[in-house]
């Protein structure tokens, strides 16, 4: 086991609506932009077990205080967990792995707990032996036949 640093960490989460658009006798996927969200925190991260963590408390900002989340990479996939403190845990347990889909249960601030369909595209990751670089994964979002969004999440992790 690693001993804990500390880390300054740039999460970026950009949320994208999906349309068809014809293309001959067939159709192109087409992304357009919803929504982003940009994050600067202070962490830790640690290696245990061939696995890297990287820990963080939530922002106000994205809605989120008093929430700490911690990143699991291992393997190819990434899991990340959120754990509220309040009496309306605001939790999250999701693993995006390329290929698989996934069904996650996520607590709504403030609302009700939904499934979520997860289904990952790609997952790249360009850590250095130091643990700093860029972890990068693009993934699908559906409940119900109503909601469906892309998601390309981006942390980069630096030396604090």
């Amino acid at each position: 086991m690693s001993i804990k640093k500390n880390v300054n960490l740039r999460i970026t989460s950009t949320q994208y609506s999906e349309n068809l658009k014809p293309s001959g006798e067939a159709f192109l996927r087409e992304l357009e932009k919803e929504d982003s969200l940009e994050i600067r925190t202070e962490g830790t991260m640690y290696k245990k077990n061939n696995a890297r963590y990287i820990s963080y408390e939530e922002s106000e900002e994205a809605g989120l205080e008093n929430s700490h989340t911690l990143v699991k990479l291992s393997d190819g996939s990434i899991r990340i967990r959120r754990y509220g403190t309040g009496d309306d845990d605001d939790g999250m347990d999701m693993t995006l792995e390329p290929g698989i889909l996934n069904i996650t249960r996520y607590q709504i601030p403030k609302m009700t707990t939904v499934s979520l369909e997860v289904y990952t595209n790609s997952l790249d990751e360009d850590l250095d032996e130091e643990g700093y670089g860029t972890i990068s994964v693009d993934y699908r979002i559906r409940f119900d036949q109503f909601f469906s969004r892309r998601n390309i999440l981006e942390i980069e992790v630096m030396p604090s």
